[in-house]
This record gives C-alpha cells, structure tokens and sequence, in this order.
C-alpha cells in the first residue's frame, strides 16, 4: 500500500474524536472515506455498527473483517462525567480530559509519527478501522473480483455490545467467518515491529482453528511477516461472535501503553508499529484474494489431514505384519 495513502487514513481516522456510545463522528469519518471506492456499499444495523461490503465480480463471500469504533473515554450521564472502559481507577485523576460536547478523551496527541512508531490517544482500535480501509484500498487498487465484509462496531469497551448486536442478528450470508482486529498488549513472547500476531486466543476464549488456518496460510503463502501468540491480556470481539454461533478468529499488532496506561503509572499515549499495520494490511487482503481464488480450500487443516491419511497407508503394512502376534496375545 501506497505509504502517503495509508499516513492520510491514520491521520484521519486518529484526529477524529470517539468514546463508548458516542462513536458518531467516527462513523462519520469511515463513511466518508469509504465513499472513496466505488466497489463499497455501507448500511448500519439497528444499533449503529456500520456494514462495508466490497463487491467485484461473483465470488462469494468468506470473510468479515471487524474493528470497533470506540475507545475508552469520559461521557456525561446523568449530569456527571464517568468513565466508560476500562483503566484502573487510581489513574483516573491522572490526566487531563479534552472534551467534544457530551463525551471526553484524554488531553494527548491524536496523531504522531516518529521512526516508524505511531503515537496517538486512541491506537485501541482505530488501528483496527484503518486495516480495514487499506485492505479495501488494495483491492480497489488490484481491481481484484472479491467479495468481503468490513464491519465497524460500537461499544466494544464496554463489553462488546456492538458485537453482540451484530452476532445476535447476524446479516451476512451463510458461511461468512468473522475475524476481528485488534491491537494488544504483548503477551507470549510477541514482540512490537514483529508483524502481525494470529491470535491462538484471548483471555476469555480460543478461536476457531480453521478460519485460523486460512490466516497462517495466506501469511506462509505470501511471505507476510508474523506471530503466533494467545495474547490473554485482554478479550476481543472474536470471543463475543463465537459466542453466537460465528466461527471467529482474530489478529492483533502488538500495542505500547494499552489503554493508555504508561509504565510508571500515569496516562500516555498509545503506540504501534507502522510496519506491523502495513503487514497486517497485506496479509488481510492476501487472505481475501486466497478465499476468491478457490485457494482456501487448500487449507493448512486440509494438508495435514493428507499427510495423516498418507501416513496411514504407508503403515498399514508393519500393522498387517504385527497382527499375527496380536492374535496370539488376545484374552481368550
């Protein structure tokens, strides 16, 4: 991907103000970059997630790319300002709150950009939305015949309530597999500047190991630098549509002071690897290419079944051989 095209999507996406239930401007800014594409449709479920397809061409859908929309922030209910999210309460008063009308965020940096490390008040999962524009953008580009999903969703922090909207009605096609994108605190060895991490899970679930096995191959296929991790220490919106019946699996980038809570204690802003969403971005649109082209059926899961069943034959002669003996040695 053009490298100023993704730098303006960042931009954009991270200068745009959002918290929990209060994701408006945000949908406002993803539904104006997706107008971009003519091969992009967006409608909205009776909650607010917001519903991208790209379509060129027949192909049938495989996949559904997911983000949400918010981060955590201050809101104004009831009169009061509260917090909606989480982060440890001993940090609450330990910085400085910019608020836009009746919601909040901290007083950080929206976008910065220094040696190759993104730094922004709200990387949790902006960075997801913006994956999910540049696999359009590549495909666009490619004019590739595709069909696939990017659902953006509300409320995710506090506790999946866009997700759980979406499962429960569930308005995409049979056969559809969701995976969601996410940034992460690092956990089991996955490192920042690493590549993308294919989650074996989170804290609260393991995914499913085919939609998984699609993820690897596309990655192994196309030389897509990544990792394999169960990044616990969080739970992300692939949990939640599991839940539902969805078979799900999910990608993180590794994330620097998550949910911006630096090290010594106080609030700062959150940061990713640039080079870690432009791998991320490729290995998605790689994934989706695979899936149009018939390759997915060639799955990882579907190679070592082979290799079993080979194996299988190719000993059934020392079974035949050793049966005599089994016989010999059965209770009478």
């Amino acid at each position: 991907m053009h490298h100023q095209t993704l730098i303006s999507y960042l931009r954009r996406v991270l200068e745009t103000p959002t918290a929990p239930f209060h994701e408006y401007h945000m949908a406002g800014t993803i539904r104006e970059l997706l107008s971009a594409f003519p091969h992009v449709d967006v409608s909205e479920d009776n909650f607010g997630n917001l519903i991208a397809r790209y379509r060129r061409g027949r192909k049938r859908p495989g996949l559904a790319f997911g983000a949400h929309l918010d981060h955590p922030g201050w809101v104004q209910h009831e009169g009061k300002p509260e917090f909606l999210g989480w982060v440890p309460e001993e940090r609450l008063d330990k910085g400085t709150v910019k608020w836009f009308g009746e919601f909040g965020m901290w007083d950080l940096p929206a976008f910065e950009l220094k040696d190759g490390i993104i730094r922004s008040r709200a990387c949790d999962d902006l960075i997801g939305c913006v994956e999910i524009l540049g696999l359009f953008h590549q495909l666009e580009k490619q004019e590739a015949e595709a069909t696939v999903y990017g659902l953006f969703t509300r409320a995710e922090e506090v506790g999946f309530v866009g997700a759980v909207h979406l499962a429960k009605q569930w308005p995409l096609p049979d056969g559809v597999r969701f995976v969601s994108l996410e940034t992460s605190a690092p956990r089991g060895g996955a490192e920042m500047g690493a590549g993308p991490v294919v989650r074996a899970g989170d804290r609260m679930s393991l995914f499913d190991d085919a939609v998984t096995a699609e993820l690897l191959d596309a990655a192994s296929a196309e030389k897509v630098p990544f990792q394999r991790a169960l990044l616990d220490g969080g739970a992300c919106e692939a949990t939640a549509t599991q839940l539902y019946g969805i078979p799900s699996a999910a990608m993180s980038i590794i994330l620097g002071n998550y949910h911006n809570c630096d090290p010594d204690g106080g609030i700062d802003v959150e940061y990713v690897s640039l080079a870690d969403v432009k791998a991320t971005i490729k290995l998605i649109t790689a994934a989706t290419l695979r899936m149009a082209g018939g390759k997915s059926k060639d799955s990882a899961k579907a190679a070592m079944k082979r290799r079993l069943e080979d194996r299988l034959k190719q000993n059934r002669k020392y079974d035949r051989a050793a049966r005599p003996a089994w016989k010999k040695f059965a209770p009478s």
